[in-house]
């Protein structure tokens, strides 16, 4: 009975990655519903209140509480150290995760460059208060930063493929990742348009939250930096992260699918980064949670 009672209380950490898989059986549906029916595209706003907004916000609060606090007292989670281990499948696709992220860099330089011709065409102020205000800061920031996250992936990648890489050497670049998040999650602060589109920007922001969180440990982690002090963070932030992040990625490829896109919140479109990163984190986890001792050495 004491046996079962504990594995209760203090599941298996790949125990703990399939449980945040079966959470969006319950809430993606409810989002999906929501943004077809309930969420006007032009503000953000749910145009009708009904039972389903408060229940989805209630189910995911409950799931994001109990992943984090069932990963902080879990043992095994606890003492999960450099994972470093080969990985085909976990390389490639944080090449693709890379990719994906070099998109989202490009892309943000193209809006910066088209914020910086709105400055010339309409603003006569000085220039760094057009760049504060309008987000154009953050913007460029998160442009520069995606590229660097992108080639940290790709040094991850190649660590994954081969089994003597350390990546011990590439601390400071390993910080790239969480100010690449620091700059998206500020944007949408500095953006005109956010503070209207309350639906989205609020999942958007949950989401950012904790891969910052995530990113910070992930890097003390890869690069063996007191990995025994943030091992729990991996799980309980990086779970957290990678739901919201489905929840904010597949009902927008859902409306494009079925024709759509004009459901889609304006300013809020569809990132294949974060979709990647709703892959990549619960793979990453699982193969923290399996690897073998003697496979990191």
């Amino acid at each position: 009975m004491k046996k079962i009672k504990g594995s209760l209380s203090k599941p298996e950490p790949s125990a703990l990655v399939a449980a945040a898989a079966l959470s969006l059986c319950a809430l993606l549906p409810l989002r999906v519903y929501q943004v077809t029916t309930l969420i006007e595209p032009e503000t953000g706003f749910f145009s009708e209140i009904n039972f389903t907004v408060p229940l989805f916000y209630v189910i995911g609060a409950v799931i994001i509480l109990a992943l984090m606090v069932l990963s902080f007292l879990n043992e095994k989670t606890s003492r999960t150290r450099n994972c470093i281990a080969p990985s085909k499948s976990l390389g490639i696709l944080s090449v693709l995760t890379a990719l994906s992220i070099t998109f989202n860099a490009v892309t943000s330089f193209t809006s910066f460059i088209e914020l910086n011709g709105e400055y010339s065409a309409y603003i006569h102020g000085p220039y760094i208060t057009f760049l504060t205000k309008s987000g154009a800061a953050p913007l460029i920031l998160e442009a520069l930063f995606g590229i660097l996250t992108a080639f940290f992936f790709c040094i991850y990648a190649i660590s994954c493929f081969k089994k003597d890489t350390t990546l011990s050497s590439f601390k400071i670049l390993s910080a790239a990742p969480a100010i690449w998040a620091i700059c998206r999650i500020v944007f949408r602060f500095l953006a005109k348009i956010s503070f209207v589109n309350i639906s989205d920007l609020l999942l958007e922001l949950i989401m950012l939250v904790f891969m910052i969180m995530f990113f910070i440990s992930f890097a003390q982690i890869v690069t063996n930096v007191s990995p025994e002090t943030v091992a729990w963070r991996l799980f309980g932030c990086g779970l957290p992260a990678a739901v919201v992040a489905f929840l904010v990625s597949v009902p927008r490829i859902f409306l494009m699918v079925i024709g759509h896109s004009d459901l889609i919140v304006e300013g809020y479109g569809f990132e294949i980064c974060d979709l990647m990163l709703a892959v990549f984190i619960p793979l990453f986890l699982y193969r923290t949670a399996t690897v073998k001792k003697a496979d990191t050495k």
